[in-house]
């Protein structure tokens, strides 16, 4: 006798559980200790940096003058000069550009210094009368007696300011140490700038050489635009400053627009913050219709770098949000001070053009496989060669320009 099926409902497979703590935890606790760890490793890295800044910052100041010297020393190779005689030249003439505008602005502040004591005791007794009889109305005693309280206020805080001074002292010190670095980093890099690049790539492994090799050279060629850019950016400025002072009848017309032509060199507050000292300069001197004056042509200098230099002139290479910008000011002018805000900018646009360089790479196996043909060492060794096929850059160089590197503006229209 056959048993007979079982009838009714099928009975429930038991439900399966799931594993603790469960996918999505496990997701995130992978994700977690890995930031973890990348924060650790940035954390201590801008801690060691901070710790190194008198050989850090005058390291980065010294590619971004290379950077700038590069063009000259590649073109005197060009015309058949060799490295040592073309660096010196180059260093030459740096020298003399350098070392003729300091000259002509501390010559020309010597001048101009005691014309501009002499208009400020001028414009003293009337800032005196507009403070008691002006809108403030402040008290005539209190007035006359203000320069023997700023008087005993010295004599009181003497010790204060002693030590002041001698810490100014070693910072002077400090700054002579980060010069004398910086122009010896210079240099080497503008003689040897290639063979170094060359020999930190054989450190790579071969599969990787091509993406870094294209990396670094979209870092070195944005590098070199902004320093450019931004030098015309500077130019303008100085140039408006000084014609409008000189109009105005400023004393130390020139050396305050060179100062401001300095301050472009930092990204949005630089040229204002300076600015506000050749309005201060102007207002001392002129009285307040010259103040107003300046205050309007920089602020219609500001409107014209905004809307016509940046955007063509720095920003055509140079293609990082605003947002980044801010920050990187920001926290870079908290860690290294004015040198940080001066150098923040291009790190992080070469930072930005090295990773999509390097992206570039990865997404293009042709133009990897014909890098590895041509040898990233020996491309990296020639200051001269065409962007890596497959780097974002190499889209502006054509077919028929003479291997022109970083180092050269790229055509028109590119």
């Amino acid at each position: 006798m056959t048993t007979s099926e079982p009838t009714g409902s099928a009975e429930r497979a038991p439900a399966t559980r799931i594993a603790y703590p469960g996918p999505l935890l496990r997701i995130v606790g992978d994700y977690a200790w890995r930031l973890i760890a990348i924060g650790t490793v940035v954390y201590f890295g801008v801690k060691l940096l901070s710790r190194l800044s008198e050989v850090v910052i005058p390291f980065v100041v010294s590619i971004l003058v290379t950077a700038l010297l590069q063009p000259l020393a590649v073109r005197l190779r060009r015309a058949g000069l060799g490295r040592g005689l073309a660096t010196v030249l180059t260093m030459l003439s740096a020298v003399v550009i350098f070392g003729g505008l300091v000259a002509i602005v501390v010559i020309r502040a010597a001048q101009q210094a005691p014309q501009l004591g002499n208009e400020i005791n001028n414009l003293l007794p009337h800032f005196k009368h507009w403070l008691i009889h002006g809108p403030l109305q402040l008290n005539e005693k209190t007035v006359n007696n203000l320069n023997t309280t700023i008087s005993n206020e010295i004599n009181k805080n003497s010790s204060a300011i002693a030590s002041t001074a001698l810490s100014t002292g070693k910072t002077v010190l400090s700054l002579l140490a980060g010069l004398v670095l910086a122009i010896f980093s210079t240099i080497f890099l503008v003689y040897d700038g290639d063979r170094v690049w060359g020999f930190l790539l054989k450190g790579v492994p071969m599969a990787a050489r091509p993406g870094m090799d294209a990396a670094g050279r979209a870092a070195w060629s944005t590098i070199s635009y902004y320093i450019r850019g931004t030098l015309i950016v500077a130019f303008f400025h100085g140039l408006v400053v000084a014609v409008t002072l000189t109009i105005l009848g400023v004393p130390l017309a020139f050396p305050l627009a060179v100062l401001v032509a300095l301050g472009s060199f930092v990204p949005l507050v630089g040229a204002v913050v300076t600015g506000i000292l050749a309005v201060a300069v102007a207002g001392l001197s002129q009285g307040l219709v010259a103040a107003i004056v300046m205050a309007a042509v920089l602020l219609l200098n500001n409107q014209i770098e905004a809307h016509v230099l940046q955007p063509f002139v720095v920003g055509r290479y140079v293609r990082i949000h605003p947002l980044a910008v801010v920050l990187s000011l920001a926290a870079a002018g908290l860690l290294w001070g004015i040198v940080g805000a001066v150098v923040a900018v291009p790190v992080v646009a070469a930072v930005n053009s090295a990773i999509r360089a390097a992206l570039a790479m990865r997404d293009s196996p042709a133009a990897t496989g014909a890098i590895v043909a041509n040898g990233p060492i020996a491309a990296a060794a020639d200051a001269t060669v065409s962007p890596p096929p497959g780097s974002p850059l190499a889209a502006t160089v054509p077919d028929d320009q003479d291997r022109a590197g970083p180092t050269d503006p790229p055509p028109e229209g590119g």
